[in-house]
């Protein structure tokens, strides 16, 4: 068994999702440059789409990411040619606003058109109004930016029926419909956070009394009791009904984000086009996302996916990519030679017991994962060119003179300036977004740290692009010496597959292919058991999959196997990355 550091996948409606619910097929407005990517409704007719995100809450906590989830909607649906799209933002959202512009989306909406309608913010949930219309008894409610418990403020809040309501209408006109809620409704968090961890943000608040009710709400006598009595629509919500969805950072872009909606707007521009034939089925659209969220998130988020009875995900198309000029391209991707690449060690050290000890499914038990061999010559390591931003646990900036990493700059922040890593002077732990990197670092370990960081972050980017279906088993919660976790690979029939992990502290420990492994995967699934060991804190496992062997990649990472070598590997990947590579990066943490 090989050894590593720790995903469940929950039903339900989720709470941490963008509401996008009219994605309209419409025919392209604008003139694109030769070549030029659109989005297109398979059906012919519109494409039409209302994207909502509200920050500036007045009566409840404030969100960060929100407003520039809607952004990054409506810029990506502008660009891929969606005219008739209509944003609200902050204050616009009030309650007449939004149903003023649902009901001339209603109106607007012709027979096969495609409605996307998006929603990011806060949610809660109140007892249902509809009997049995919940499987809990509690109604999903979205609030808005004027809402508090004073009778006023109550009116200033939409129930998931009154969405409902709105659907059912599209759905009479014949148009289908995408609904992405980036919101969360209730629950908690799997995996504890961290006390000395900077506060985290969430898409939830909590439950409420209302002694005055003053909203009424729209409704007709053929509204459906649950999103399943619909017929043409397709739900994506952030996390399920006992999740909390927080905001967090995407690699390159400042602030705090939705994954959710940075997940869908990355899809929209053609990302979840996953097997590249220009039709993007309701499937591909859901796992594309969900793997995305799931990578983004570190296993915090897992989305809810629901589709109408009726609908046959594997082959209904949520919507069609096209190009000004279609490009005709030879194989991208050279055959592998056989030649091995030759790199030098990040650094001259004596190498790191691994964090993980991984045995091949197929070879026998206790094949430890290979050495590293001999290198002769250097990469350049890649340079990031936003700073880690870097704090003391005391606020004192006066540690860090002397952490001078190669692949990124260094920031040093107060706690409380929103820092990429903490670390505590008296423990000596390396803290981020919660969790505990790693484990009783000193000063001059932290630039192997803010090194692997850098890392990480452009791990997350690459895996952001064509990712690789990857799963963490039993669930997200931090794991402890000696337990078993499983890391799952989906759809890798006849590809090759390698997998590898970046420890907390940078080293690289290479979990396959090893020993006997098969180079090309046998069968569509791959499980792969891993025992947790030291040391303790982050792992990032990586996994990178192909139609040919990547035999020059492969062969770097044997050589840089136990070495505290992450950015060696990121421009190993640069370099070697065959084009239809597909890539997964998923972190999970381990405690003594």
């Amino acid at each position: 068994m090989r050894r590593l550091r720790g995903f469940d996948q929950k039903t339900g409606w989720l709470c941490g999702a963008i509401l996008l619910a009219t994605l309209v097929g419409l025919p392209l407005q604008r003139a694109h440059a030769a070549g030029e990517l659109s989005i297109s409704n398979p059906d012919g007719a519109a494409l039409r789409a209302l994207v909502i995100g509200v920050d500036d809450y007045q009566h409840v906590r404030k969100l960060k990411g929100a407003v520039a989830d809607a952004n990054d909607i409506v810029s990506s649906l502008r660009t891929m040619g969606v005219s008739d799209v209509v944003e609200l933002t902050n204050a616009q959202v009030d309650r007449a606003s939004v149903l003023r512009e649902i009901s001339s989306l209603v109106e607007r909406t012709k027979s096969n058109d495609l409605i996307f309608l998006s929603i990011a913010g806060h949610g809660t949930q109140e007892p249902e109004r509809i009997k049995g219309s919940e499987p809990d008894g509690m109604e999903n409610v979205f609030l808005l930016p004027e809402f508090a418990t004073t009778p006023a403020g109550s009116a200033e809040r939409i129930l998931g029926s009154e969405f409902n309501h709105f659907i059912r209408q599209f759905e009479l006109r014949g148009a289908k419909v995408i609904f992405v809620a980036d919101t969360c409704h209730g629950g908690g968090m799997v995996r504890d956070i961290d006390p000395r961890a900077a506060e985290m943000s969430f898409r939830q608040v909590p439950r409420y009394t209302l002694l005055v009710d003053e909203l009424k709400p729209v409704s007709s006598s053929d509204d459906p009791k649950s999103e399943l009595d619909l017929d043409h629509t397709a739900f994506i919500a952030a996390v399920d009904r006992n999740t909390k969805a927080p905001e967090v950072r995407i690699p390159g872009i400042d602030g705090l984000r939705g994954a959710l909606s940075y997940a869908v707007a990355r899809a929209v521009e053609g990302n979840a086009d996953i097997n590249h034939d220009g039709k993007v089925t309701l499937k591909e659209l859901f796992s594309n996302v969900r793997q995305v969220v799931y990578q983004l998130s570190d296993q915090r988020q897992n989305i809810v996916t629901v589709s109408s009875p009726t609908q046959r995900p594997e082959t209904d198309v949520a919507f069609e990519l096209t190009r000004g000029v279609v490009l005709i391209q030879g194989t991208a991707a050279r055959a592998a030679s056989g030649q091995a690449a030759t790199v030098a060690p990040a650094e001259k050290q004596t190498p790191a017991p691994p964090a993980v000890t991984a045995t091949s499914p197929t070879a026998p038990t206790g094949v430890a994962a290979t050495g590293p061999a001999a290198p002769s010559a250097a990469l350049s390591p890649f340079r990031l060119t936003t700073p880690i931003r870097l704090a003391a646990l005391d606020g004192k900036m006066n540690y860090f003179a002397g952490v001078k990493p190669q692949d990124a700059s260094v920031q040093a922040v107060q706690p409380t300036d929103n820092p990429d890593l903490i670390w505590d002077p008296v423990s000596h732990d390396v803290i981020a977004w919660g969790d505990v990197v790693a484990y009783g670092v000193d000063v001059a370990g932290l630039t192997t740290v803010v090194n692997r960081t850098a890392a990480i972050r452009e791990l997350k980017r690459m895996a952001t692009r064509s990712p690789q279906v990857m799963r963490i088993w039993p669930d997200d919660r931090q794991q402890r010496s000696g337990q078993t976790v499983e890391v799952e690979l989906s759809d890798v029939g006849s590809r090759a597959v390698l997998l590898f992990n970046v420890s907390g502290d940078g080293t690289i420990q290479m979990l396959y292919p090893v020993g006997s492994d098969a180079a090309l995967a046998r069968s569509a699934n791959l499980r792969l058991p891993l025992r947790v060991g030291e040391p303790f804190g982050a792992e990032q496992i990586v996994a990178v999959t192909s139609q040919q062997r990547m035999v020059d990649l492969e062969t770097v990472l044997t050589q840089l196997n136990r070495r505290r070598a992450s950015g060696q590997v990121i421009k190993s990947l640069e370099r070697y990355l065959p084009a239809d590579a597909r890539i997964a990066s998923i972190g999970f943490f381990s405690v003594p």
